[in-house]
């Protein structure tokens, strides 16, 4: 009778049963697997990293352009075209002067409606808006904003209209796909190591 690997076999050596199966079993996978796994999770990681910084960046840029600074008190000239909305925002945010604010353009009024809907960053400073300014005519005007006695020395400035529903859906878009893949990426990486570990650990019995 000849034995292979503790087990019984016919006259030709041939293995049969259970040490059939133990011959044909494939050995468990190298350490190097670990490693895989491991870059895998970092780049998608590094994936994830670069879509949040351009997603960032293209929300920051969606934040609307100022024009001259000025203060209380002082005329700027600011042009507009008819019917369209501008801004008047104040720098700090918190600032609680409440100004009057009077301008033409081409001889028409300006017409000027609170607004107090928006808060951005620009130049390391806080900008609120403050004001809803609408002309009938299209051109370049004046504007004086006059704070009550003792106050106004915020900075002021007039922007475009802020596009909140672009700016939302571009931080919403950022998030999501930037997420996603930091999850994808992990859950990959993750299961690719529990496989490895779960293949090299010693089978009792």
């Amino acid at each position: 009778m000849i034995h292979w690997l503790g087990c019984s076999t016919l006259s030709t050596g041939s293995p049969r049963g259970p040490c059939m199966m133990s011959a044909m079993a494939k050995p468990p996978p190298g350490r190097g697997w670990y490693a895989v796994a491991g870059t895998v999770t970092a780049l998608g990681l590094i994936a994830a990293t670069v879509v949040l910084v351009i997603g960032v960046r293209s929300w920051l840029d969606g934040f609307p352009d100022l024009g001259e600074r000025f203060r209380g008190g002082e005329t700027v000239r600011i042009d507009v075209r008819a019917g369209e909305t501008v801004m008047l925002y104040a720098s700090p945010d918190s600032a609680p002067a409440e100004y009057v604010c009077e301008g033409e353009v081409a001889g028409s009024p300006i017409q000027v409606t609170e607004s107090r809907t928006f808060t951005f960053f620009s130049g390391l400073q806080t900008w609120a808006a403050r004001y809803e300014l609408v002309a009938d005519q299209t051109g370049t005007g004046q504007l004086t904003c006059v704070a009550p006695a003792g106050r106004g020395a915020e900075l002021l400035a007039v922007g475009e209209m802020p596009d909140n529903g672009r700016l939302l859906r571009i931080l919403g878009t950022t998030i999501a796909i930037a997420g996603g893949a930091a999850l994808i990426s992990v859950a990959v990486g993750g299961g690719m190591v529990l496989g490895v570990w779960r293949r090299r650990r010693p089978r009792r019995g």
